[in-house]
């Protein structure tokens, strides 16, 4: 958001306030109006009614989001379909949203903003959103996430690795495919026959589920669980690790990947939804997330062609560059002036 108001400061000027339930002492929030609402939706909605804004933006779009009586143009931010593409990662509250609410609220929407042209497609093809009434903000990789020196990436946060490694992090959960993440580090084994570790990094890697899982795949020895990570650890990991796996049921973008591949750190993900759109040529890209030993091959690939392993390096970080914060803040930006100017506002510079 520092890149939208930036770039607002310097050519739009827009006045942007802030709607949110409580104070935030992040610095971003001292850069604009704040407008303090109730978390009753119906109570929040007048409140923001009364203030007769031009133009409201929702990230996310849900039942709580302040809409009831607000006459201003409408619009949002949708980052994915997760829950359509991986119904049984979710309860059914999270799925009766997904499918009857989420489109409903859409279509209110006088503009919807999505990450991915595969998203972009999707809402036109299945919720009847016009195509002139969307537009693609992508995702950027931060400029955290680069190749350190050797001496700058310390895994000193994780002293239990000792052996070359496989790198996977995200929440543990079924959406990110915990099964593909260790069958297809143990297929990687036997088509190898090298002595790696399998580190896992993110929240519930060590839960009983699973360590039971790894047990089944026979790997648990070899499993390494740091649980949460700062960025500065991760960064280090990325540039440490052999391969980052991500065989994912359900992303809006997966931005994990191109933080590996900002890191100098090979990819092998799943070619669902908008991934191969995002990653392009610089992943191996299995196709189905349950097809193990692919997953197995692409990594052993990796580990034993260092041609094809540089060509994926060079590839990806070419691929990050073409991601850009502040083209995306000027896609929103201008968006929102075109939809202004349908209407009849006069805003901006």
């Amino acid at each position: 958001m520092n890149r939208v108001l930036d770039l607002n400061e310097r050519e739009f000027g827009f006045e942007f306030t802030f709607i949110h339930y409580e104070k935030s002492p992040n610095s971003l929030y001292g850069r604009v109006n704040e407008l303090i609402v109730p978390r009753n939706p119906l109570r929040s909605g007048r409140t923001v009614a009364k203030q007769r804004f031009d133009i409201v933006h929702y990230t996310p779009l849900s039942v709580y989001a302040p809409l009831f009586g607000v006459k201003a143009l409408k619009t949002a931010t949708i980052h994915g379909i997760e829950e359509r593409l991986f119904p049984r990662g979710y309860p059914l509250y999270h799925l009766i949203h997904e499918w009857y609410v989420q489109p409903f609220f859409m279509r209110a929407m006088d503009g919807i903003a999505t990450v991915s042209e595969t998203g972009k497609k999707w809402f036109i093809e299945h919720y009847g959103i016009s195509p002139n009434r969307i537009v693609v903000t992508p995702n950027a990789v931060s400029s955290e996430y680069r190749v350190l020196s050797e001496s700058e990436s310390s895994l000193d946060g994780v002293p239990a690795i000792d052996r070359p490694f496989i790198l996977h992090v995200s929440k543990y959960s079924q959406r990110k495919n915990p099964e593909g993440v260790l069958d297809g580090f143990a297929k990687c084994l036997e088509f190898t026959g090298k002595d790696l570790q399998l580190v896992c990094a993110g929240k519930d890697w060590d839960s009983p589920d699973a360590r039971e899982l790894a047990i089944r795949y026979g790997v648990s020895d070899r499993l390494v669980t740091p649980g949460f990570i700062s960025t500065e650890t991760a960064v280090s990991l990325f540039n440490r690790a052999e391969a980052f796996v991500f065989p994912s049921w359900a992303e809006g973008f997966g931005m994990p990947n191109l933080e590996a591949m900002a890191s100098g750190c090979p990819v092998v993900t799943s070619g669902i939804f908008a991934i191969p759109e995002i990653v392009g040529e610089a992943a191996t890209v299995v196709g189905r997330p349950d097809d193990h030993e692919g997953i197995g091959r692409a990594l052993a690939r990796l580990l034993t062609d260092d041609g094809h392993k540089k060509t994926l390096v060079d590839r990806g970080f070419e691929r990050c560059r073409a991601y850009d914060w502040e083209s995306s803040a000027r896609t929103l930006l201008d968006f929102w002036r075109r939809l202004a100017a349908e209407k009849g506002i006069v805003s901006g510079r």
